[in-house]
């Protein structure tokens, strides 16, 4: 019997949101930063507006992952990212300690193709494995919470616009979600979600 070892995933496909309208708003808040702890990478994130385009923008993303991936999910955090030129983002996750793997996203309202792109990396054996995506105006990308990822230097003239989030099932719906994962599997892996949690 074959069966897979290590497996992740990621979906990407692209909404169609009013950009302009999104930019406007989050840099309006942009000095609203969630947290400014040096060396935290909170410090490079910014509130996202719960109103208007943004708050459409959320809607759209979880209709995406409960059609495509498990109809269970729902974003339980949002944040925005301005990245400006000469900038990148330091090697992360958002893995949370004690609970089973979710979902991450993120959507490009602002980029072009020198501002940046986004790469995973993990390490099987000794091998480092990179993955990378260029983002483009309008896309949507669902990864797994916990897979290591950075953005490069953004080599534009310009600054780049991105809001992420994170989707899980109510508490009391994991079990209901390691009874019968759906796509699920195909983003986080086959024995990363499990209904004992």
């Amino acid at each position: 019997m074959f069966s897979p070892i290590v497996l992740a995933g990621r979906y990407t496909t692209k909404l169609d949101l009013d950009n302009d309208a999104i930019n406007e708003a989050v840099l309006l808040r942009k000095d609203m930063k969630l947290d400014d702890t040096p060396g935290n990478t909170l410090q490079e994130d910014s509130f996202l507006p719960e109103s208007g385009e943004c708050a459409k923008l959320i809607k759209e993303v979880d209709k995406v992952i409960q059609a495509k991936i498990h109809p269970l999910f729902r974003t339980y955090n949002q944040w925005a990212h301005i990245l400006e030129p000469k900038e990148q983002t330091m090697i992360h996750t958002h893995d949370s300690p004690n609970h089973p793997p979710h979902l991450s996203w993120v959507y490009y309202s602002k980029t072009d193709s020198r501002c940046g792109s986004i790469v995973w990396q993990t390490t099987v054996h000794d091998k480092i494995v990179s993955i990378e995506e260029t983002p483009k105006n309008g896309m949507l990308i669902v990864f797994p919470n916990w897979l290591p990822h950075f953005t490069k230097k953004n080599l534009s003239k310009d600054v780049r616009i991105s809001i992420s989030g994170n989707a899980k099932p109510v508490e009391n719906d994991y079990q209901n979600v390691g009874k019968d994962p759906k796509n699920l599997h195909m983003i986080v892996g086959v024995t990363q979600f499990r209904s004992d949690y």
